[in-house]
């Protein structure tokens, strides 16, 4: 009786380590068709753009108005581009203090309160990439009317070659 209990959690184990390594074979398989990337956000509009979400992943960013944000970690997206690819981009706009009739700040508990900006949500294609793309990351430009282009490249958003140009003031000088 023992030799059989014994016989049988080896086997068991046996078979457990065998579908692991099945497992990560396949999965080492699929994540070489797929590449994970760090994104940023570019903003070609006078608003804020408090945070932003690709696919429902990301967080704060701090998007400032005719410039850019911080690095958030990381998307996930096909090694080769295919037509249709398309991702989720959410973003929340800057808020606004609440004021009161005379237009000054409400404070509660000590403190200015504080209306959150709308959420807003496009699903936009990724533009054309290639392998030799996949150096820079995802880049997010938000435009005026709240349209959203998506790309990835290999070049930062501040080099001369890069398009559409890296957003500036009028009488900013160009890069």
């Amino acid at each position: 009786m023992r030799s059989r209990t014994v016989k049988c959690f080896r086997d068991f184990g046996t078979h457990r380590i065998a579908a692991t390594l099945i497992a990560m074979l396949v999965a080492g398989c699929a994540d070489r068709d797929k590449v994970t990337m760090s994104y940023i956000g570019v903003n070609h509009t006078e608003t804020y753009i408090a945070t932003l979400y690709i696919n429902g992943q990301g967080g704060v960013m701090n998007v400032f108005p005719m410039g850019g944000g911080g690095v958030v970690c990381c998307v996930t997206l096909p090694r080769r581009w295919k037509p249709g690819l398309t991702v989720k981009i959410t973003w929340r706009e800057e808020g606004d203090w609440l004021r009161d009739e005379k237009g000054q700040p409400v404070i509660r508990e000590g403190k200015k309160v504080l209306i959150e900006g709308p959420w807003k949500e496009r699903t936009v294609e990724v533009q054309p990439y290639t392998e030799k793309d996949l150096g820079a990351g995802l880049h997010v430009h938000f435009l005026p009317g709240d349209q959203v282009l998506v790309k990835v490249s290999n070049i930062s958003p501040h080099h001369k070659d890069y398009n559409p140009p890296y957003p500036r003031r009028p009488g900013q000088p160009s890069r």
